[in-house]
């Protein structure tokens, strides 16, 4: 598992991806967790259920071996 980018700034509305690669032949289960300004983690995507929380998605790419997050306008909620 990689990821790409370890601290983003962004400012409000750009658009946000979040780049992360795994190298594994097998069956993957991947995840996205957030953890907001004195809160716990929290499970925010994951690569079966194929929705969108608060904006993020996150799409499972076999081909390249990706599960990168994104969004479309970041909000100063997201820090």
């Amino acid at each position: 598992m990689s990821q790409h980018n370890h601290h983003v700034i962004l400012s409000e509305a750009a658009s946000l991806e979040l780049g992360c690669n795994y190298s594994y032949g097998g069956t993957v289960n991947l995840f996205w967790y957030v953890q907001y300004s004195r809160q716990r983690l929290q499970l925010l995507l994951r690569h079966i259920s194929r929705e969108s929380i608060k904006g993020f998605t996150a799409d499972l790419n076999k081909g390249e071996t990706s599960f990168h997050l994104k969004k479309p306008f970041a909000q100063e909620e997201d820090s």
